[in-house]
């Protein structure tokens, strides 16, 4: 149970933190750790969505710790890395979280802290999926290695997608898809056109790497390749219609939601390759 909450705890801190930046409301508490100098702040709409940002933040954080306390002592070896690892994030996140607001949500900082965040809840995705060490490895060859990469390049695609969010690159491309500023390849890359270009060229990467590991894998991994291609389509689907919505705050919250659920499946494919060999 402790395990289950702490990652849909984390899964809706993420995704509520791109509803924050949709809203534009990221420096509706302008200072920290307190909010308008109040540990309850002034009852305002864009002030709440901020704090309750805080909120889901320090329930998740109690409930990660929790779970890491847990995993310390029942994983033996190399394995106590991943709980100890978990928290050291976490406190590197919290520390983050208050760089952000104090000086002013800055591109790269907030990139990093969104990084950061989704490096834990890959730590915390493990840890809910194993109670100890005597299943779930960590395979770097063979079909475990692919599932590796696959995952590694979607968790950049997702770090890419936050800068793509915080540098304002989601139009940079105009409203043209396939098409970037009415050309396949735009005529000048550089700045938040090479940002979002980037973006594409990565998502077919993931949807060509999906297609292959359907064609050539084995049956468990064909399977799991089908949901993955299921999955990228309706992210594609959700990103032509952010374009078109001018980055409506729900559609980038879906986008983010989608990618999580991509990035977990490829994961749990990885975790279970050692164990089911």
């Amino acid at each position: 149970m402790l395990a289950r909450l702490s990652i849909i705890s984390l899964v809706v801190l993420l995704v509520w933190g791109n509803v924050v930046a949709g809203l534009k409301v990221g420096l509706a508490c302008p200072d920290w750790p307190l909010c308008h100098g109040k540990v309850i702040p002034p009852l305002h709409w864009d002030i709440y969505a901020e704090f309750l940002h805080r909120v889901i933040g320090a329930f998740t954080a109690v409930l990660i710790i929790w779970l890491s306390a847990r995993r310390f002592k029942s994983y033996e070896g190399a394995k106590k890395a991943i709980p100890a690892g978990a928290v050291v994030l976490l406190l590197f996140q919290i520390v983050l979280g208050g760089l952000v607001v104090l000086l002013k949500i800055p591109t790269d900082l907030t990139t990093l802290h969104f990084a950061n965040g989704v490096l834990i809840f890959c730590l915390v995705l493990y840890m809910s999926r194993f109670e100890n060490d005597s299943r779930g490895g960590l395979a770097l060859s063979g079909i475990g290695g692919v599932w590796f990469v696959f995952a590694a390049i979607v968790f950049i695609q997702a770090v890419l997608g936050a800068l793509v969010r915080h540098s304002h690159a989601g139009l940079a491309c105009g409203l043209d898809f396939p098409k970037c500023l009415g050309a396949w390849f735009p005529p000048e890359l550089s700045g938040t056109v090479l940002y979002h270009f980037s973006h594409r060229i990565l998502a077919y990467l993931i949807t060509l790497f999906a297609i292959g590991i359907a064609v050539f894998g084995d049956g468990k991994s064909r399977k799991a390749a089908y949901v993955i291609l299921g999955s990228v389509f309706i992210q594609i689907i959700i990103g032509v219609g952010m374009i078109h919505s001018g980055l409506q705050f729900v559609g980038t919250a879906l986008h983010l939601l989608v990618g999580l659920h991509i990035l977990s499946y490829g994961l749990t494919r990885w975790f279970d390759s050692e164990t089911s060999t």
